[in-house]
Parts: C-alpha cells; structure tokens; sequence
C-alpha cells in the first residue's frame, strides 16, 4: 500500500521550474478566460454560460497560480495532481458548455486551445494518457447525443483526435529530452561531488604538509644555528687568539669560514622568517609608518648613506613586525647592492585606486627588465660575491607578505641610475 501511495505521490512532484511554469500559466490564464468569455458575450450574446463559468474558473485559475507562493513544501510536491484535477474539472465543463451552445465555434475554438495546452502542462505520461481519454470519452459521448450531422460530429471527433495525437507526441518528445537531461544532471552532480570530495581531500593534504613543512623549517633552523654560532665562535678565537701561529693560507682559510658561516646563518634565518610568514591572520594594528621607518633609518644611515623621507608616512593596518621586515628588507637591500659612494634612498607614497602605494627608490646600478621577476624568487640574487650579505631571501620574503596581505609590489629600474621598489597597502 505504501508503494502504491509513493508511485502516486511522485506522479504529481513536478521540478521547481515546472511549477514556476505552471503556475504563471494558470495566473494568465485566469484573466484571460474571463476576458475571452465577456468578448464572445458581446458578439454573441445568446450563448449559455451555465453556474457562472466566467468567475468560478477566473477565481479557481488566479487560486490555483497562487499556491506555490503560500510556501508549503506538501503543496508544492502535490502541485501536479492540483493542477490534472483543475484541468479535467475545467476540461469537463468546456465540453458540457460546448455541448450545450451545439458546438458553437467560439466554444470549439477555445476547447482546442484549451487541449493542447492542458497537455503541454503535465509532465507524467500517465497523467496525458489519463486527461486525453477522458476528455475524448466525454466528448465522444456529448457528439454521440448531440443534433449534430454526421459529417460535423466526424470532423469534431477527428480534429480533436487529431490534437491529442500531435501534441502527446510533443510532450512525450519533451518528457524523454528531460529524462535525459535528468540523467546528465544527475552524473554531472556525482562527478561534481566526487570532484569536490577529492579536492577537499587535497586541501586538507596540502595543509598537512604546510604545517608539517613550517614545523620541519622551525626545527631545522632553530637546531642549525647552535652549531653555527659554535663554530663562528671558535673561528672568531683562532683567528684573534692564534693569528700569529698560523701562516697567510691558514689566516685566510679561517677568514674564509667566518664568511661562510655568516652566510649559513643569513640563509638559515631567512628560511626561518620565509617559513614563518605562512600565517595571514597575524595579528594586525594600526601601525605608524612614519615611527616604524624613522627608527629602521636611525639604523641604517651613516656618513655615506642618506635615507630621506618625502612625506610623512601614513598609519597603516598591518602586523608590525612584517611591515618591519619590509621596509627593512628593501632599505637594506637598496643599500647593499649599491654602487655609489654616497647612498641616497628615498621613501615616499601616494594614495592609487584606494590603496596605499609605497616607493623606495635608490641612486644604485639598477636593474635589467629581463630579472624584475627573478629578484623575487626564493634563493635568486644577481650579485655572486661572498662580501654581499645576502642569500636571496628578502625580496622573496617581502614579496609574500605584500601578496598574502593583499597588496602587490613591482619594480621600475634604469641601468646605472636606479632602482624604484613600489608596494600597495590596504587603506
């Protein structure tokens, strides 16, 4: 029994674009019958129109189109038996009407219209079958007892035969298109979820292996710099304590450790900071640009370097310490690569499409367009001398956090006269 009430359950849930066109239908067509019944009045007013047909069928049509907006999820997957029973109710009346004003025209013309589209509206197979033959029944049966002659009953019978034919053949076409459709979307939407599933299942990898790379990168470095510093350390005694022991080579050899050594410890630093920059939800503040610059240049200026500041700086929301880090890194990087004897930077901003855009630009040997995007990859620098303090990571660092808080950074350069360093920051 149960299976019997669910069969007929999903013969009457029709798709929500179904019920959307349905019920627009029976919303026009409820002042559209009305309308049509008063103009065949006025050219015809002896036709009969019995128990007010006119406005039962106007109030029944603007009900029945309005039941989708009442929200009720019952009435919603019943909404197809709703609309076969208002049909055959209104399908029966047309034909007794027709019937009773013998076939009139006016009546015969709006019964055709009226078929057709009854048909177009159900969406079950069964649900056709069920309406055409009770309508062809019926109005076989009102023919068979009518005064027509012979020849008008054949040809009422056969064209609306005729229509029933054609347009069952019509909607069972569009039946089977949206089966098919059906299907698709049904495949679609398991390969769509599959795909999904698979993806979060890589998210989910991936941020593993993030963290499993942060930790690793924190350990590795944090443990290499105890031993580096040891060494540095005892490099450091023998080459003061025991200089004059030693021959040039030797003296020499020791310096050279010491270099390698610094620069261990720069590269292991780096991967520290770069490793640690994985995180965009640090905590931010307002920051004061114009204090956190005027310290780095209490720091970095000397007798040959001028740090000049164009304007004052704005305050900036952004985590402290990584706008430190950049401003740091390309006011350190603007002086370590320059060539001049006399170091000039200068440090300014304007306000471009409501971002702030900050500039660094130095009087050093510029840079050719071909490595504007090398020199902000990990490990990249253009400059191979061991005197060089750097190991490649700072423009790479400043580059991640600029991104990973949502600004942008590029270069300008002209060879031998300088080099510009442009970041946006969120205002």
């Amino acid at each position: 029994m149960n299976k019997i009430f669910k069969y007929l359950f999903d013969i009457g849930r029709l798709e929500p674009f179904e019920i959307k066109n349905s019920s627009f239908t029976f919303c026009l067509a409820s002042p559209s019958t009305y309308v049509y019944v008063m103009i065949m009045l006025y050219y015809n007013p002896g036709l009969i129109i019995p128990y007010y047909g006119q406005e039962v069928f106007t109030l029944l049509f603007m009900l029945v189109g309005l039941v989708p907006y009442v929200k009720s999820k019952f009435l919603n997957e019943v909404y197809g038996w709703i609309v076969f029973w208002t049909l055959i109710i209104f399908q029966f009346y047309l034909t007794y009407t027709t019937a009773l004003n013998n076939f009139s025209l006016d009546y015969l013309l709006v019964t055709y219209v009226f078929i057709f589209g009854s048909v177009l509206l159900l969406s079950n197979r069964l649900l056709v079958i069920l309406f055409s033959a009770s309508q062809l029944i019926h109005l076989a049966y009102r023919v068979h007892y009518s005064e027509l002659d012979n020849i008008s009953e054949s040809a009422i019978l056969v064209s609306m035969s005729t229509i029933f034919i054609f347009s069952f053949l019509v909607m069972n076409g569009l039946i089977r298109y949206r089966k098919n459709l059906e299907s698709v979307n049904s495949q679609l939407e398991d390969r769509i979820k599959q795909r999904t599933a698979d993806l979060e299942n890589r998210a989910k990898e991936l941020l593993r292996k993030n963290k499993d790379l942060e930790e690793f990168a924190y350990v590795v470095s944090h443990d290499l710099k105890r031993p580096l510093r040891n060494i540095y350390t005892l490099t450091d005694w023998l080459t003061e304590d025991t200089a004059q022991e030693f021959n040039d080579t030797a003296n020499k050899s020791l310096r050279l450790i010491k270099e390698q050594v610094t620069q261990m410890d720069l590269l292991v630093e780096g991967i520290l900071n770069y490793s640690l920059q994985m995180d965009t939800d640090q905590v931010k503040k307002t920051v004061d640009a114009q204090a956190l610059v005027e310290r780095i240049i209490t720091v970095n200026s000397g007798e040959h370097v001028r740090i000049i500041l164009e304007k004052k700086l704005p305050k900036v929301s952004f985590n402290e310490s990584q706008l430190l880090q950049v401003f740091q890194n390309l006011i350190q990087n603007a002086i370590k690569h320059n060539d001049k004897n006399n170091v000039e930077i200068h440090i300014d901003y304007t306000v471009v499409n409501e971002k702030y855009q900050f500039s660094i630009r130095d009087n050093g040997p510029g840079i050719e367009e071909k490595y504007f995007d090398k020199i902000f990859e990990l490990f990249q620098k253009l400059q191979m001398e061991t005197e060089v303090d750097s190991v490649g990571i700072g423009l790479a660092l400043v580059k991640k956090i600029i991104e990973r808080n949502g600004g942008e950074i590029f270069v300008e350069s002209e060879l031998k006269k300088g080099t510009t360093f442009f970041f946006t920051i969120q205002q």
